[in-house]
């Protein structure tokens, strides 16, 4: 049996692909929810395919009946940026690859409309958004 983490991974069905900061950003999810979300909020959908992304993201999304108080922790390193929403939501995002996993909690079982998924996405444009500055900032001032 292998011992690599990674081997394990279960595939994701659904998949988008959206603009965000002038990038493509292919997101891998295992609920409509979230792609649903990202095209509602801030992510412009691609539909050119052939375009190679510049991020790769999954997030897994899980149904809950309640959610507890949310607030958005943020815990910035020299090449990582790690969201924590909550005891049971994460989002964790590689500064120098762009790629990401993260979980969240769908509240609501219509996938037309859940406001979890678009908090949760909100929070993760945010904080890319001042994390992205910080770090051109840092080379810049170099």
């Amino acid at each position: 049996m292998p011992t690599d983490m990674m081997w394990r991974r279960t595939p994701l069905p659904l998949c988008g692909r959206f603009f965000l900061f002038g990038n493509t950003v292919v997101i891998n999810t295992n609920h409509k929810s979230v792609l649903r979300a990202a095209g509602k909020l801030w992510l412009t959908p691609v539909s050119d395919t052939n375009q190679t992304p510049a991020a790769k993201w999954e997030i897994v999304g899980a149904p809950a009946s309640h959610l507890d108080a949310w607030e958005c922790n943020v815990t910035l390193g020299n090449h990582s940026l790690y969201l924590s929403m909550g005891p049971e939501q994460w989002f964790a995002f590689d500064l120098e690859t762009d790629a990401a996993a993260g979980f969240v909690l769908i509240r609501d079982y219509d996938p037309e409309c859940d406001a979890n998924a678009e908090r949760y996405l909100t929070a993760i444009a945010f904080n890319l958004g001042v994390s992205m500055r910080t770090e051109l900032e840092k080379t810049c001032c170099e």
